[in-house]
């Protein structure tokens, strides 16, 4: 059984990344959690001893031992993207070396793999990583006849930054849309036009469609259109269901389905 002790001593051992993260990811959550935030805030800011929260009994035995599975699911969450994030960079390390060691056929197939990954879980970042790796290997492996794959390589980089940027900008109109709590039906009905949520969600990463329809679902909702709004969640649902990289990549937004 767990008691509030065994919380106080989870949480003495949390570092500050594991403390937001179990914040954000905590306000995801189904059900009601607010209880459970409050308690770990409490034991966390000391102000009142772990005995006196005993006494108190305020907190009954099963939100304690809630409370303590919810942090271990918070850090079992946070070190698995960790891990992989410290795996994708030890990867690209590995073609540098294969680079510099002049093994240009190994670098190939594990870039190539690599690279296959990167766009299935749509990793911008480390996509954009690998191909700065890529423009030094063309250069050992085509020599002078190379001339095409740098132009090749720079369209391809420019299309993952015009995703990134577009997801950044999708990120914030979706904050603004979300904070705008007062907008009227006129100001909602301009947000359909925003060039940003008018795209074919076919030309598009999968991160950037459920931006849109989640921007588009909330929109509907509060105009009322609920049939768009049904489908809108129907399509994100689908979403998350075919591809699993996108349900976590959401969550640590704080946007779920």
């Amino acid at each position: 059984m767990t008691d509030l002790s065994d919380i106080a001593d989870l949480i003495e051992t949390l570092g500050k990344g594991e403390k937001r993260f179990f914040k954000m990811m905590a306000s995801t959550e189904s059900g009601d959690v607010a209880l459970l935030v409050k308690l770990f805030d409490e034991v966390e800011k000391k102000e009142v001893s772990v005995e006196k929260l005993e006494r108190s009994g305020y907190y009954s035995d099963h939100e304690v031992s809630n409370l303590y599975n919810l942090i271990l699911k918070c850090l079992r969450h946070f070190h698995a993207e960790s891990e992989t994030i410290l795996r994708f960079e030890d990867e690209i390390l590995n073609l540098r070396c294969l680079i510099d060691k002049a093994q240009y056929r190994q670098c190939r197939k594990m870039l190539t793999s690599l690279k296959r990954e990167f766009y299935e879980t749509e990793r911008f970042d480390f996509l954009l990583s690998t191909l700065e790796v890529e423009k030094k290997l063309i250069v050992y492996e085509e020599g002078k006849n190379g001339f095409l794959k740098p132009s090749i390589i720079a369209k391809e980089e420019q299309s993952i930054i015009d995703k990134k940027l577009r997801l950044l900008n999708l990120h914030r109109l979706y904050r603004e849309i979300n904070e705008n709590k007062n907008a009227n039906s006129d100001i909602l009905e301009v947000y359909l036009f925003n060039p940003l949520l008018m795209r074919s969600l076919e030309a598009l990463s999968r991160k950037e469609c459920v931006f849109i329809l989640r921007c588009k679902q909330d929109i509907f909702n509060r105009l009322g259109k609920m049939e768009e709004a049904i489908a809108c969640e129907k399509r994100i649902k689908e979403l998350f269901e075919k591809n699993a990289f996108l349900r976590d990549y959401f969550k640590e937004l704080s946007i779920t389905e």
